[in-house]
């Protein structure tokens, strides 16, 4: 069954790639390599860490069976070598069907996770989880906000660290969180919760909804200072034209900036997937990374924000904003994921669907947003694969963490890509 997508997978990379021959090629355990993780049922890779002592924490989900014999989706931790060699693997149970959304290393060696626990195919509550580097388990919480009578339905999109704990980011069908209320088309709004080192919640006003439009989704906090944090989210401004949007938050959680930042294109949609620090080699501020396509179009592009470090919400804060005039066809995960690099520059990581299959796509850009690699590398099979997540290794090599379709009946396998710095399978 993995053979022989193995084999369209290698002809697709080396044809992409043009001069690598079997001479060239390093063994795939040492070098380079493309490795599934899961057994029976599907499995789903979302998003990974490097942690300090070397080894690599993917995240995902998997179909296990519950105390009934059920099959349900569960969260999914897979620790490997940096040659993919598989450490331990962890399935934790919630009792229900579970998606995995964002994993973070804390500062002081644990693991953080989030994810979104199913009620009802359209009633969600968010999990959040502290857990040991070997995936035990420390302390859990759950984000309910259902109002009286009436269930309500909460994402999460990430989880960020805080100088005593944490904030997870999402959204939240409960209109009743936002401080002003929104339109009579008002349907979702961007949600933050905030919570102790030991996952106990803030006040109630750090459990707030944000949004200008009628639909709106946090993507990312950032904490700038003990007093201050950048909100990232994507809305569509009460026109269905969607754009990127920033805002300032107090120590309290409460607005602080005079109003929302939008940048985007006019009469396009812009969708906001990936938010990260800038650091001092690569120009200090932050990037921002989505999709793009025409209200009137499907087919997609990538789009990039640099903002500098410190924000008056306006345009004096673009280091550059731009689309690059890229074909991503009609993509069934708008999903992008942006890795800033130790010497300068960044990873961007999407998916692509311009043949009719979707597949990895991983390019490079400089600090001033040209793009690095005259063509981008494009991974996949015969069938759709989906981008988790891409990171740097220690020895400049990349890392890349998703899901891949395999097999006659579709069944999809948590995959890890490692390749070079420039994203091939040669040294």
């Amino acid at each position: 069954m993995h053979v022989r997508n193995w084999i369209l997978f290698m002809s697709i990379v080396i044809t992409t790639i043009g001069c690598d021959t079997a001479s060239t090629i390093d063994p795939p355990d040492e070098s380079f390599f493309l490795k599934f993780y899961g057994e029976e049922g599907n499995q789903k890779g979302v998003d990974a860490v490097l942690n300090a002592d070397g080894t690599i924490t993917l995240y995902g989900s998997t179909e296990a069976r519950d105390v009934t014999g059920k099959k349900v989706k569960q969260l999914y931790l897979v620790n490997i070598q940096q040659n993919g060699q598989l450490v331990w693997q962890r399935i934790i149970d919630t009792g229900k069907n579970t998606t995995a959304k964002d994993i973070e290393l804390t500062t002081d060696g644990r693991l953080v996770i989030v994810g979104d626990v199913e009620n009802t195919p359209t009633e969600r509550d968010i999990i959040i989880m502290t857990l040991s580097l070997d995936g035990s388990e420390i302390s859990r919480a759950l984000i309910a906000y259902d109002t009286v009578g009436q269930p309500t339905d909460e994402t999460a999109n990430s989880v960020t660290q805080t100088n005593d704990g944490f904030i997870v980011v999402g959204s939240t069908s409960n209109l009743e969180l936002k401080p002003i209320k929104g339109t009579t088309n008002d349907i979702r709004d961007a949600l933050h919760v905030r919570f102790n080192d030991d996952l106990t919640i803030y006040p109630s006003t750090w459990r707030r909804a944000h949004g200008p439009g009628d639909f709106d989704a946090g993507v990312q906090i950032i904490q700038i200072s003990p007093t201050q944090f950048y909100f990232f989210s994507y809305t569509n401004t009460q026109t269905g034209d969607f754009n990127y949007s920033i805002l300032g938050l107090g120590v309290d959680g409460e607005t602080n900036s005079p109003d929302s930042f939008l940048p985007g294109i006019p009469g396009s949609n812009e969708i906001l997937s990936s938010v990260i620090i800038s650091p001092v080699q690569s120009g200090e501020g932050y990037v921002l990374t989505g999709i793009t396509n025409t209200t009137s179009s499907t087919a997609t592009d990538l789009f990039i924000v640099k903002l500098r470090k410190s924000l008056t919400f306006g345009a004096t804060d673009y280091q550059f904003q731009k689309s690059f005039s890229v074909n991503l066809g009609t993509l069934k995960n708008v999903r992008t994921s942006a890795f800033a690099l130790a010497s300068s520059g960044f990873l961007i990581l999407t998916n692509e669907n311009s043949t009719g299959v979707q597949k990895f796509y991983l390019t490079k850009i400089t600090n001033d947003g040209t793009l690095a690699w005259a063509s981008p590398i494009i991974y996949g099979g015969e069938k759709d694969s989906s981008i988790g997540s891409v990171l740097e290794l220690p020895d400049g090599s990349i890392g890349m963490v998703g899901t891949f379709s395999v097999g006659e009946d579709g069944e999809t396998k948590m995959v890890f890509i490692k390749v070079n710095k420039e994203g091939k399978f040669s040294k």
